[in-house]
Formats: structure tokens, C-alpha cells, sequence
């Protein structure tokens, strides 16, 4: 199988592009008032979007098809900027999560075809990773908006405003607890179809590292048995 083709440090800045939208965003929401949820105004959404285009550019396919699905996108952004009354967030989801989804197999066609461990492919693994975080992330803000009672909410987050400030930010984070199995129970699934999909990332989450890792233990044996034969 030919390897893909890719644009050069194009995972690498997807990589910080998305540690910075999971890390520093948080910083700039708390601590600036010119931080928006809107992608026209919020430079951490804006470059995981860009940045992920720019990782299919050199896959004419890949790059049109991805184009058609990030259009919607920042329709969507923008009519929210300018009557958030509007905004819903079924739709909303839906389309966030067949654009990450769309990069997601992108990149799970890049690790399968590796033939040699190299940054890139560490570089992928780990964005992959990210991606399918923020994947289950938009899928939970879909159930609540959909599901009366879908989830409970810990007192502390109630009173604090969280769930109607800023439910994606807090659906990240419970993604991401739930994929790495913490649990801190300040979130529960009560809805069937929420527990559902938080067992579904739960045990991808597990099957993910233990089969990335054994793809990767594994193609650094083979290498290191080419340059024995050497």
C-alpha cells in the first residue's frame, strides 16, 4: 500500500493546534475579554479547522471532499456570532462531528498503512487520539440537547453556571475522562442512550492504546530487524 502523501510538520501543528484548544483556551476564556465561542473570533478553533484541512491538502480528493464538509462549519459559526437565538446544536454537532470524523479516517488510513515507526506516525497516533475525544464530545452535547435528563450534574456545577455557560467545553472534559476511564463522577450518564455511547468510547478508548501501541511495538521490530539483515 502506497503511503499517503502529506504536507511537511503538517501533524505536527495539528498536534499543538489541538493541545492548544484543550490547554490554553481555557486560560484565555477565564482570563480575556475578547475570548468567543464563535470560530470568526476564537484563534484556537479556527486553527484545529484550518490545520486539519491543511494536513489533505497534498490528497486532491481528500482536501475537496474536507473543504464541502468545513464549509458548513463556519456557516454555522457565523450565523451563531450574529443570532446565537438560533444556534442549534443537534445540527451543530452533527456537522462538527463529520468533519473531525472525516480527518479521523484520514488519519487511521495513514497509521494502517505506515510501514515504519517514525515522528509522523507518532504525531498521527496522538492526534487521532485527540480527535476522537472531541469526536465523543460533540455526540454528548447532542444527546443532552436531545435527551431530557440525559445526564446529572454534581452541585458544584450546577451552582457554578457550567452547564448552560459553556456545555461544550464541559462535554470536552468529560470526554476525556471518560475516555481515559477516571471517572470522577461529577457527570453521570442517566439517559440509556448516554450510557450507551459512554461505554462505546470507554472501551474504544482502552482498544485504542492497546492496539496503536502493539501496531507501533510492532513496526519498530520489524525495523529493527531490516537493519539487522543490513
Amino acid at each position: 500500500m502506497k503511503l499517503l502523501q502529506v504536507p511537511r510538520h503538517s501533524f505536527l501543528l495539528l498536534l499543538i493546534s489541538l493541545l492548544m484548544m484543550l490547554v490554553v483556551a481555557p486560560y484565555l476564556k477565564t482570563y480575556s475579554f475578547y475570548y468567543s465561542e464563535s470560530v470568526l473570533l476564537n484563534p484556537f478553533i479556527m486553527t484545529v479547522l484550518l490545520t486539519s484541512l491543511y494536513l489533505v491538502t497534498d490528497n486532491r480528493k481528500f482536501f475537496i471532499v474536507g473543504l464541502l464538509i468545513l464549509i458548513p462549519v463556519l456557516v454555522i459559526n457565523t450565523h451563531f456570532y450574529f443570532d446565537k437565538s438560533s444556534f442549534n446544536p443537534q445540527i451543530s454537532s452533527l456537522i462538527y462531528i463529520l468533519f473531525f470524523g472525516y480527518i479521523s479516517i484520514f488519519l487511521c488510513r495513514y497509521l494502517i498503512k505506515s510501514k515504519s515507526v517514525s515522528l509522523n506516525v507518532i504525531y498521527a497516533a496522538v492526534c487521532l487520539y485527540l480527535f476522537i475525544a472531541f469526536i465523543w464530545s460533540f455526540i454528548y452535547l447532542a444527546t443532552y440537547s436531545t435527551f431530557e435528563n440525559a445526564f446529572s450534574f454534581s452541585d458544584n456545577l450546577i451552582a457554578h453556571g457550567d452547564i448552560t455557560n459553556d456545555s461544550t467545553s464541559l462535554f470536552t472534559y468529560f470526554s476525556f475522562v471518560t475516555m481515559t476511564t477516571l471517572g470522577y463522577g461529577d457527570i453521570t450518564p442517566i439517559h440509556p442512550i448516554s450510557r450507551a455511547w459512554v461505554a462505546a468510547q470507554s472501551v474504544l478508548g482502552q482498544l485504542y492504546l492497546a492496539i496503536v501501541m502493539a501496531r507501533l511495538v510492532g513496526l519498530y521490530i520489524v525495523d529493527a530487524k531490516k537493519k539487522k539483515v543490513k
